[in-house]
């Protein structure tokens, strides 16, 4: 028996050898066997259990790992890989990215980071304004200041001349030039050696009109310093009116005479030269005087009229804009760049640069007139009517005007209208009648602005109906029918349109308009 369990053992041990390698040729009986087998499926089950509940472990800490990083191929991958090396020889599955996961994450990633700036700035905004700030801030670069604010600095600093003018031009823009008349001359007799002095209160004299007293102040700037570059740049940009033209050719002759070969002299030899004809030549000199006297804004305004002159327009565009960019408180390169574009077509930037002349000189209402003219050509209705409602409180009998606006008014009552607001279309014609009641004044008058301006939004059937409304009121307008020939003409009608043009001619034979686009017509076929 001792012998036999010895045996059983030895067998038990080396059990799970084969025969080839043991030697030994043994037997088990049934019973023992269906133990064995009893105890081979615990030990499955067992594994089984570990290994699913190991799994499950796994895929939690990848579902965690998944919302916080790529949710692409990691989610998809496989555990039994690294178990069964058999795994991986079957083909992997193609993995799909998760392009509204990417969004979303992106999203919440950029909304974290906005967030943090802001946190950031708003921690950082504390740490700033303990500071002490000790940047100075000049006076005009404040957009808005109320008259006392600039009191007050003027209280605050007696002794400077330059925070005094600021006072002085606040008061000029606001109509008050009692005030800044004070102003001036008291500085005048504080800093009697002081050119800028005796400029600023010229100035002064010039906006009100009363020359002789400006031309004795510019002089009195002059005999202090002949060369005077504010002096003479005022000087040079002095020619709108006649009296301006004067007031300039005495006191450059004065600053002449004081420096023979001062830059006021250089300004009177170009401007004999231009009165002569000779442009080009007038060009050499303006450039030559430029280079010497590079800050003179004078010199360049006279580059850009010569170009002007000569027929080069960009080029006088350039130099009209270089002299703005050097001093924009110069107002003659203002108006001549809107009046260069103003001849060109470019109503829009005309406009524009009508609008900064009327900032330099807010009282000057040809400048206003003009910068509503530009908006009227450009069809910027509601532009058009702010800049000549201002307008009335300079001239408010201004006969252009009353026609004019109006007719802006109405084109915006129809608009309106036409788009579905008839509270906004009522409004405005009622806008029109309180400018003019008068409407055989400029009612015709307005209908074929509508043609035209429908005619540029290639709207040819509501262009015909204004003109057609035109010819109603009054029924022989040669404007009119001239006005429906170019509208046939754009859709392509030409035997209308020459019919049209014809008829205008009829009317008007010295209508020169319809006469070149008959020519025109003629060429075309």
């Amino acid at each position: 028996m001792k012998f036999i369990k010895y045996l059983l053992l030895l067998l038990f041990l080396l059990g799970s050898m084969p025969m080839s390698e043991t030697g030994f040729l043994y037997a088990e009986s049934s019973s023992e066997q269906k133990k064995k087998k009893k105890r081979k499926k615990k030990k499955k089950k067992s594994s089984e259990k570990e290994e699913s509940s190991s799994k499950k472990k796994k895929k939690k800490k990848k579902r965690k790992k998944k919302k916080r990083s790529d949710p692409a191929s990691e989610a998809e991958k496989s555990d039994t890989s690294k178990d069964d090396p058999d795994a991986n020889k079957q083909p992997a599955k193609t993995n799909r990215f998760n392009t509204a996961a990417y969004a979303d994450e992106l999203f919440n990633l950029t909304g974290e980071l906005q967030a943090s700036n802001k946190e950031l700035a708003r921690a950082t905004r504390y740490f700033y304004d303990n500071e002490p700030k000790k940047q100075l801030v000049a006076l005009e670069s404040k957009p808005f200041f109320t008259t006392e604010d600039f009191e007050k600095e003027s209280r605050m600093n007696p002794d400077n001349l330059y925070v005094q003018r600021q006072l002085g031009m606040h008061y000029q823009a606001n109509g008050d030039h009692n005030s800044a008349k004070e102003i001036y001359l008291r500085e005048v007799s504080k800093n009697p050696y002081n050119p800028d002095a005796h400029f600023f209160l010229g100035t002064l004299y010039a906006d009100l009109g009363e020359y002789q007293k400006a031309k004795y102040a510019f002089e009195e700037a002059l005999y202090l310093d002949p060369n005077h570059q504010a002096t003479i740049d005022a000087m040079s940009m002095f020619v709108t009116t006649e009296e301006q033209k004067q007031l300039s050719r005495d006191v450059l002759g004065y600053s002449s005479s004081k420096a023979p070969d001062g830059p006021a002299q250089q300004i009177n030899l170009i401007r004999e030269t231009m009165a002569s004809g000779d442009y080009t030549e007038a060009l050499n000199k303006a450039q030559e005087a430029s280079e010497k006297y590079p800050t003179h804004t004078g010199f360049i305004q006279l580059i850009g009229e010569n170009h002007l002159k000569l027929g080069r327009t960009e080029d006088a565009k350039r130099s009209f804009q270089r002299a703005i960019k050097l001093n924009p408180k110069d107002i003659q390169p203002h108006v001549s760049l809107a009046d260069l574009y103003f001849e060109q077509g470019r109503y829009v930037y005309a406009a524009l640069s009508y609008s900064d002349a009327v900032y330099i000189d807010p009282d000057n209402s040809d400048f206003r007139y003009m910068q509503g003219l530009s908006y009227f050509n450009a069809y910027e209705w509601g532009r058009t009517a702010a800049s000549w409602e201002d307008l009335l409180h300079y001239r408010p009998n201004d006969p252009i005007v009353k026609t004019l606006l109006p007719q802006t008014y109405y084109v915006l009552a129809v608009e309106y209208n036409r788009i579905g607001n008839p509270t906004m279309g009522r409004q405005a014609f009622k806008n029109a009648l309180s400018v003019n009641n008068n409407t055989t004044t400029w009612l015709p008058g307005a209908m074929g602005v509508l043609g035209k301006f429908y005619r540029g939004k290639n709207m040819y059937n509501e262009s015909l109906i204004a003109f057609q409304e035109v010819l109603e009121l009054i029924p022989n307008d040669a404007s009119a029918y001239m006005g429906i020939g170019i509208t046939y003409w754009e859709m392509g009608e030409k035997q209308l349109a020459r019919a049209s043009w014809e008829k205008s001619l009829e009317i008007k034979p010295e209508n020169n308009e319809s006469k070149g686009w008959l020519i025109l017509s003629s060429q075309d076929s």
